[in-house]
């Protein structure tokens, strides 16, 4: 129920008419929801008017009993990498391996351990070759 004259709104309805506007009650409108990234406002038992000029339209809503739901927080699970299936194209491996000048295998590891990303599997071949220099010297 609008908090207006009965008669006055009959009055603006027809102005508005004139003007192009229609204007109808959504009819036993239970409950209208408005959901947000974090939260979920519900409008109980609401008088629902939809108001069309042109050809857009627009909804007015109005309700006495207003409540707002937090929604819970929704996490993706994240597999471990070792979990996640991981392709490795030959032509890859073998870019790494030429690289680095090691053998395809070393090359395959080395890919697989840094998950997929080349610039990091060169990196781990050569901090070991560093690692293995250095240790060949003492």
């Amino acid at each position: 129920m609008l908090p207006v004259n009965p008669r006055e709104l009959q009055k603006q309805l027809k102005q508005l008419k004139k003007l192009g506007v229609k204007m109808d009650q959504v009819e036993n409108a239970k409950a209208v929801y408005i959901e947000l990234d974090n939260k979920k406002i519900v409008l109980e038992n609401p008088e629902v008017f939809v108001i069309e000029f042109g050809n857009q339209k627009m909804f007015y809503v109005l309700s006495q009993t207003i409540r707002e739901e937090t929604k819970p927080a929704v996490e993706e699970p994240v597999l471990p990498s070792s979990q996640t299936a991981l392709t490795v194209s030959e032509e890859d491996i073998k870019f790494v391996a030429e690289y680095t000048n090691v053998s395809l295998e070393k090359a395959r590891e080395a890919v697989v351990k840094a998950d997929g990303d080349l610039a990091k599997a060169i990196e781990l071949i050569e901090s070991e070759k560093s690692l293995s220099s250095k240790s060949s010297k003492h």
